[in-house]
């Protein structure tokens, strides 16, 4: 199950910053597009992103992963592959934001929630395991789709990423996926249903949670502070992520060494979704992420001195390190406090404020940029925003009923 949904993520590269951010320098030489408008395709998507998460977490519930996957793969497939012959700006955005939002909310989000549920005592290894296959295709892409670019051109790019998309995303999920352990006569951790669970303590956070409904989630204080931090994290790393090509470029760094600190970065999530799912099966998820969120602030401050290769590769493999941390363990968090019943329609709350934060990140540092020509300041109110995040992340208690 692990497997399945990490190849899935792998194929859906197309639609995260990481990746879009190569295509930035190319479309702003070719079409003069602002990078506000470039950026505003990644809004949109966040704000339909945020649209769907609810809606897509309540039919993760009901019917799994397995129905909404493929969907989101032949989305993305079939928008990166229209987005070769596009030449207009308006154009590029709708079917740029489409696409993001297949990636995010019908492929990346439903991978996260079916492997929380498949799992307990090994949540954060099985997370750690998703996190670290799908970062195989955010390693390898953007260097690929740099040397594409500059051989064959932007369309040759954006067809080869539809064709991975397509080839990848749909069929091992449709054929191989299922919604829960139950479902297949398992229990969670891949055990017989007449076993006894072993006694460990799942993701850090102590025993499995009793189930709690959408209702009674949204009357607990954790969920709020988990929304307000994830949204500043998620903020303040896509609008880094997506302009950080960018900002190498400015520096003086050559286009393939920047595609290779972007691919530096990708490793680095790579690595620390590996080592923060490991830690988050032996200490509290809540600990790691005021810890990731403090880090994150301090290296995005570090950006700003950055001036050689030697600099950059080492700081985009750290801050890489964080986000791969970042990206799935809010998703733990809800699950050890919540249970596994509704997690869905729960995290779906999360996608939402997840997906508007992600679509605003890159728009506000674009419009920071054209504004001020320079990036600092919109990297140093990222800074502040993750010591928002620290705060807030500090406050976070274990829900009680009654």
């Amino acid at each position: 199950m692990v497997v399945v949904a990490g190849v899935a993520n792998a194929s859906r590269v197309s639609s995260a910053v990481e990746v879009s951010s190569v295509f930035v320098p190319a479309l702003v030489a070719e079409f003069g597009w602002s990078r506000t408008l470039i950026a505003s395709a990644t809004t949109l998507g966040g704000v339909a992103t945020a649209l769907s998460g609810p809606i897509v977490g309540r039919i993760l519930d009901r019917y799994g992963g397995r129905v909404v996957v493929p969907l989101g793969a032949l989305a993305v497939g079939a928008g990166c592959i229209a987005l070769a012959s596009v030449r207009t700006a308006a154009v590029f955005v709708v079917v740029y934001a489409l696409v993001r939002m297949a990636g995010q909310s019908f492929m990346q989000f439903p991978n996260q929630v079916t492997v929380a549920k498949w799992f307990e005592r090994r949540r954060g290894t099985a997370t750690a395991l998703l996190v670290g296959i799908g970062s195989v295709g955010l390693i390898v892409a953007p260097v690929a789709v740099q040397a594409i670019i500059g051989r064959a051109g932007i369309g040759a790019a954006w067809i080869a990423l539809g064709v991975l998309a397509l080839s990848l995303g749909v069929l091992p999920t449709l054929l191989l996926s299922a919604r829960r352990p139950e479902d297949l006569g398992l229990r969670p951790d891949g055990a017989e249903r007449e076993a006894a669970v072993a006694e460990a303590e799942p993701s850090g956070d102590g025993d499995p949670a009793a189930d709690w409904t959408v209702r009674e989630a949204l009357r607990t204080r954790a969920l709020y502070l988990l929304l307000g931090s994830t949204v500043f994290f998620s903020l303040a790393s896509t609008g880094v992520g997506f302009h950080q090509l960018s900002y190498y470029l400015e520096r003086g760094i050559s286009p393939g060494t920047a595609a290779a600190a972007v691919s530096s970065f990708a490793f680095g999530l790579m690595v620390g979704g590996i080592m923060w799912g490991w830690l988050a099966d032996r200490l509290r998820v809540q600990l790691l992420l005021t810890v990731e969120y403090a880090m994150a602030a301090v290296l995005m401050l570090l950006l700003l001195g950055v001036r050689t290769p030697v600099q950059a590769l080492p700081i985009s493999f750290g801050f890489g390190m964080l986000v791969g941390g970042a990206l799935a363990m809010p998703t733990l968090l809800l699950a050890a406090y919540y249970g596994r019943r509704y997690l869905g329609s729960i995290a779906g709350i999360l996608q939402m404020a997840r997906g508007l934060a992600l679509g605003s990140g890159p728009l506000v540092a674009g419009i920071i940029y054209d504004l001020n020509g320079s990036y600092a300041p919109a990297f140093t109110a990222f800074s502040v925003m993750c010591v928002g995040a620290v705060v807030m992340m500090a406050f976070v208690r274990r829900p009680v009923r009654g």
